[in-house]
């Protein structure tokens, strides 16, 4: 049992890592894909070049907004190599974080790190059984979504305590992130569809928490903030391309 499940984290890790799997997956996106991607990019060159700081903190952030966006692209297709852009985000994103002492946001991003290498294992499992391209959308079951709730009301409030003891920021929007990111990594890692509604609600909020971060902090977190609005329209085209595509697989199924 564990000698299959090493096997499997194994293979995993070699595709996610592999220059061919990684050109192959993103060289067979749809044209509505790049223009998405292309779009993203620009905007985060844009918001770049028109922060004026180019210091460390700004070169760091577009470090964040490239392999995010490329991340986010992936998982919308559901391709595996997403974690290899989404670990280096992360490790990223986390520095960012700390600069800007959002305690929330450094936790959350210690959380997605672990979680890329048990969504490695997850996901080619599945690609493994499906023998598909692309990780298959599940539904979620009530008793799943009731636990889902439950389990954020609980996290909230120890990162509430937390970030105040702390002294975050933003304390009642940032200790938010983690409880919505453990519950929507977790419905990722294992295909679940409605993910997108976490990410989306994440996204909102980050809108704000960023916003502020801005306006407080001068154009260095200029990028970041925009990073906010790509990642929202993303989780909005991901949500379609998810539930559109479990939709079009029922029907399949029943003509079967």
């Amino acid at each position: 049992m564990m000698n299959t499940k090493l096997k499997i984290l194994s293979q995993g890790m070699s595709n996610s890592f592999n220059p061919k799997v990684i050109i192959k997956e993103l060289t067979t996106l749809s044209i509505r894909d790049y223009i998405l991607l292309a779009i993203l990019l620009l905007s985060q060159i844009v918001a770049y070049l028109f922060s004026g700081t180019f210091d460390l903190m700004s070169n760091l952030i577009l470090i964040v907004e490239v392999f995010t966006i490329v991340n986010l692209i992936l998982v919308n297709r559901g391709r595996l190599t997403n974690y290899t852009f989404g670990l280096i985000a992360t490790i990223f994103w986390f520095i960012v974080a700390a600069h800007a002492r959002l305690v929330g946001d450094m936790f959350s991003q210690s959380y997605y790190l672990v979680m890329q290498f048990i969504g490695i294992y997850a996901w080619q499992k599945d690609l493994s059984e499906t023998h598909g391209t692309e990780v298959t959308p599940k539904k979620i079951t009530r008793g799943k979504a009731l636990l889902a709730i439950g389990g954020f009301a609980v996290i909230y409030g120890i990162v509430l305590l937390t970030s105040h003891h702390l002294g975050g920021q933003q304390i009642f929007l940032d200790a938010t992130l983690l409880p919505l990111a453990i519950i929507s990594q977790l419905l990722m890692t294992y295909g679940y569809r409605s993910q997108w509604l976490g990410w989306i609600l994440i996204d909102v909020i980050n809108v704000v928490i960023w916003f502020n971060a801005w306006q407080s902090s001068g154009n260095s977190f200029l990028g970041m903030f925009i990073l906010q609005i790509a990642m929202l329209v993303n989780a909005f085209y991901g949500a379609y391309l998810w539930f559109t595509k479990d939709t079009m697989q029922e029907v399949e199924a029943q003509k079967i």
